[in-house]
């Protein structure tokens, strides 16, 4: 079994990211581990989990847009903006119709600003966010840039709402479910939260927790990065990466400046050894070295 890759596990609700993560690797007897994207204790979902090599790459991952089903209860909001939170604030709930809540919803698509819940792991002067408002701190928040490609409404009942959404990294599902009630001139969070997919992945794909053990099949490193355009390259240009030799040298212009920016996987015939970006002028993003070199063991 191939342990430098990716496992999809299904979370369920009540268990921490970091746990989960944890259980994998002492299932698998894994040296390094590491999630692509953390899901709240009250979710579940997809937890797409980084296994040994991978972890190098876990950021590539993570930039992934997720899609969410999310129900918001309306009418109350937790200071958690979940179900394990105590309540902070109450309100009146009206009657919403379809086209009231699907408005509402529109508002929401694109880019926009979103301020992040008070209980998050979000670091603040070296402190993570939870552990102020736990402390009882006053925090002040700035808000972040989001984008949300997709949002639909599923079910709308009085005061209970139900809908899905595609959300770049760094999106909060509770703030959204907090801005879309107080767009409809109330108060709410979220009783419910499932993640259905993170990029090209889907938890129709992911096992459970107590389904894991060492046969459990785990994706390569390469078939996870599928998605990322391919360069091959020749041994003497394999071996110049090794040495960190500067990009513009290994690569011509010709071949080079043609390609549009973004992330590319650099192979060796069927061995991925490196993963590399272009931005005005390319650069190395992770290469996987191999002590015994290029020709036996590079993954």
């Amino acid at each position: 079994m191939d342990l430098d890759g990716i496992i999809l596990i299904d979370k369920d609700e009540g268990i921490t990211s970091f746990n989960t993560v944890q259980k994998v690797k002492s299932c698998l007897g894994v040296g390094k581990a590491g999630h692509a994207g953390t899901l709240d204790k009250a979710a579940s979902g997809l937890l797409v989990v980084c296994l040994n090599r991978a972890t190098g790459v876990q950021n590539l991952f993570m930039s992934a847009f997720k899609r969410y089903i999310a129900t918001l209860l309306l009418g109350m909001e937790t200071d958690t903006l979940d179900r394990y939170g105590k309540t902070v604030k109450t309100s009146r709930v009206f009657e919403y119709s379809d086209g009231d809540v699907n408005s509402v919803l529109k508002k929401f698509q694109g880019k926009t600003k979103q301020v992040p819940p008070y209980f998050s792991a979000i670091h603040k002067d070296g402190k993570r966010l939870y552990k102020r408002a736990l402390e009882g701190e006053n925090i002040t928040i700035e808000p972040r840039e989001i984008e949300i490609k997709e949002i639909s409404l599923l079910e709308n009942r009085k005061d209970k709402i139900t809908f899905e959404v595609l959300a770049s990294k760094g999106t909060y599902i509770r703030s959204l479910g907090r801005d879309i009630a107080h767009e409809l001139d109330t108060c709410g969070y979220l009783i419910n939260l499932r993640r259905k997919e993170s990029g090209f992945f889907s938890v129709g794909d992911a096992f459970k927790l107590d389904e894991i053990n060492k046969k459990t099949s785990v994706i390569p490193l390469k078939k996870a990065l599928n998605h990322i355009p391919q360069i091959n390259v020749t041994p003497d240009m394999a071996s110049m990466i090794f040495n960190g030799v500067s990009l513009n040298r290994i690569f011509p212009e010709d071949k080079w400046n043609p390609l549009v920016c973004g992330y590319y996987r650099v192979t060796l015939g069927s061995k991925l050894i490196a993963i590399i970006e272009k931005r005005e002028y390319p650069r190395y993003f992770r290469v996987f070295k191999d002590p015994e070199g290029v020709h036996n063991r590079v993954y």
